[in-house]
């Protein structure tokens, strides 16, 4: 049923994103945050900033919480996934279509970075993370456009099941007037009858 897969969309993008984020790092440690400004808003202008981003994302703590993201596939993703290719047939197009656009950033980014930016990074681990961080923004994209058409579809039924049962309430209170109107004349015409007006009167009477 519809209304069973609405899911609750906070708790959903918790689970998003559980892979590869804070799991196995510490409190003041944000490498989630640094792996998408090196792929989405490095900007060559500020190497200051530039410099300490990398500087989050490639400490060893960073790169733990990444191996340990590789090695963690969530069944909350898993289960998401195939709910999402049961309804939507282009679901694995779009997926296809992130190593290309990712590629095409990540080249952009290189292209601009510092020297020592590019000896110290590692160009395939950004590839990976950019194409990851879209898997992601995909998936919650479809599930948010699901969750709602699924909502808008279980308000439609609840529309349509109020009309019905008002459309059937009114027959049957016409099916009863009609049949309390046959049932008057039939008393009528037995009263008629025995007062001794034969045109009322048949056998069955």
């Amino acid at each position: 049923m519809w209304h069973g897969k609405i899911f609750c969309f906070s708790a959903l993008l918790t689970a998003l994103f559980s892979s590869g984020t804070a799991t196995a790092q510490e409190p003041d440690i944000d490498c989630e945050s640094a792996k998408r400004y090196l792929v989405e808003q490095y900007d060559r202008s500020d190497p200051a900033t530039n410099e300490k981003y990398y500087e989050i994302w490639s400490s060893a703590q960073c790169v733990r919480a990444r191996e340990n993201a590789e090695l963690h596939v969530d069944p909350d993703i898993a289960s998401n996934e195939q709910f999402i290719r049961s309804l939507s047939q282009d679901y694995d197009a779009r997926l296809a279509q992130l190593p290309a656009i990712c590629q095409s950033i990540v080249d952009n980014r290189w292209s601009h970075a510092s020297e020592k930016f590019r000896l110290q990074q590692k160009k395939s681990e950004l590839l990976a993370s950019c194409i990851r961080n879209r898997q992601h923004s995909v998936r919650a994209e479809y599930l948010n456009r699901l969750n709602k058409e699924a909502a808008a579809q279980f308000v439609e039924k609840q529309r349509l099941n109020r009309e019905q049962i008002a459309a059937d309430e009114a027959a049957d209170a016409m099916r009863r007037a009609e049949y309390e109107k046959k049932m008057e004349q039939w008393r009528d015409a037995v009263k008629r009858c025995e007062a001794g007006d034969v045109r009322y009167c048949s056998s069955g009477l």
